[in-house]
């Protein structure tokens, strides 16, 4: 080393090297450390990416989401074990590689339950995703209005959510994440992917078909939407003979024969938001618009009216009254994918009034009927519909309405939904129980 006049100018050099060689080795194991983190995160926290037409549906559960052999660059994007709720669409994450370099085996049937497996293959190189599909399902997702929605061109997508329940714990509203958009300038057809997890990582995930229709093309409902007002539903043997309103009751097989009528005749069902837009005159709704609800949360109809609903699929309003005792596990036990538990207030399905039937909430201030449909709300997880109790409302009781945020509010008047409606007073039309097909076909027309 001629450039060093001394020796110990070079046994300073070797020392200067040696700390430079130890800061490189020191840095390229921080950087290895950085990796191994970053993966890990991603593993606890991945989302979703990729969609796949492979089974029916799937969100991506957190834990293990980046995965790869040691030392290998190949991994898989999202959850390495994935649980799903019955019926929940499987959203394939796919790998850090392009999809045309990887070769992916193995199907996911989320229509039955079990374990299923997927390959993916790159080169030399195999990775495995497991998926289990739960019974139950313990998860319930609800799309409000038709899964199939249908939008004039030019006029706005209304977005009308979902309605998320675990058996166990309850409403999971506040977890679902919302992806997709809709060009209604370009007629074509859209998906919108809706995606909720429970506490303990079951995904539950639903897929609605948005269909832009040409405007030349669309047929709108020029007659008004039907609001069919039920009640409940029994079956043979069990006529109640003894009560009153026997005439609010009806047999399950007339009630099937209306589903079928309804599903013959090519009915769209929208929801309450589609419904406040079409009120308001910002959208058209398709001819055969109709939409179905049952008053009370009656055990019939809960035991016997939502299985013909899913049958049929159906989507239909159950108005529940929220004060009573069992309420909350009424939208746990039964929730269905084709019903929304709306209110029927809290604890106004009472006496104690003025106007109308009698019921108490004609005697009460604006601000009292708010706090009680504030309270209906957090019972039910929803605000769209308000079924006002016996039917009586006044104008004070439409101002709580709009105060709280409520969509639509149904009174028991006779009719169909116009355009330029008051949406807090809407009529409904009452089906009841001595109906024949004939007289519920002209009713609805």
């Amino acid at each position: 080393m001629d450039e060093f006049a001394t020796e110990r100018e070079q046994r300073r050099y070797r020392w200067v090297s040696a700390q430079r060689r130890r800061a490189r080795r020191m840095a390229a194991f921080v950087a290895v450390a950085a990796v191994c983190v970053i993966g890990l995160a991603a593993g606890l926290f991945g989302v979703l990416s990729h969609e796949t037409d492979k089974g029916t549906s799937g969100m991506a559960l957190p834990g293990n989401a980046l995965f790869a052999e040691p030392g290998s660059s190949f991994r898989l994007m999202g959850s390495v074990e994935q649980s799903l709720a019955l019926n929940s669409r499987y959203v394939e994450e796919g790998t850090n590689k392009a999809e045309g370099e990887v070769r992916v085996e193995g199907t996911v049937d989320t229509a039955r339950p079990g374990t299923y497996q997927l390959t993916y293959t790159h080169g030399s190189q195999t990775l495995t995703r497991r998926v289990q599909v739960l019974p139950g399902p313990p998860v319930v997702m609800h799309l409000k209005g038709s899964q199939h929605t249908f939008v004039r061109e030019g006029q706005p997508y209304i977005e009308s959510g979902c309605q998320v329940t675990d058996r166990t714990e309850g409403d999971l509203g506040a977890t679902v994440e919302v992806q997709g958009s809709v060009d209604t300038s370009v007629p074509g057809v859209y998906e919108v992917l809706y995606r909720a997890v429970n506490s303990q990582g079951v995904q539950c995930n639903k897929v609605r078909t948005v269909e832009v229709v040409p405007a030349g093309e669309f047929v709108a409902e020029e007659g008004g939407i039907p609001v069919l007002m039920y009640h409940y539903v029994y079956t043979a043997g069990g006529y109640p003979v003894d009560d009153p309103y026997v005439s609010n009751y009806i047999l399950d097989t007339d009630l099937e024969g209306h589903l079928q009528h309804l599903v013959d005749r090519g009915s769209y069902y929208p929801s309450y938001q589609e419904l406040a837009a079409y009120v308001e005159g910002l959208i058209d709704l398709p001819k055969n618009s109709i939409v179905l609800t049952f008053d009370d949360g009656e055990p019939g109809f809960l035991a016997s009216g939502i299985p013909l609903l899913e049958k049929y699929q159906v989507p239909a309003t159950s108005f529940i009254i929220a004060s009573d005792a069992d309420a909350q596990d009424k939208v746990r036990d039964y929730a269905s994918e084709y019903i929304t538990f709306q209110s029927h207030s809290y604890a106004m399905h009472q006496g104690g009034g003025s106007v109308g039937h009698g019921g108490i909430i004609s005697a009460l201030s604006a601000d009292e009927i708010v706090e009680d449909l504030q309270r209906a709300q957090s019972v039910l997880g929803s605000s769209e519909a308000f079924a006002y109790p016996f039917g009586d409302h006044t104008e004070t009781a439409h101002e709580a309405v709009r105060r709280a945020g409520i969509l639509c509010g149904f009174t028991t008047e006779y009719g169909a939904v116009q355009r330029g409606d008051d949406a807090a007073r809407l009529p409904r039309v009452r089906v009841n129980g001595d109906v024949g097909l004939n007289a519920f076909i002209a009713a609805i027309s």
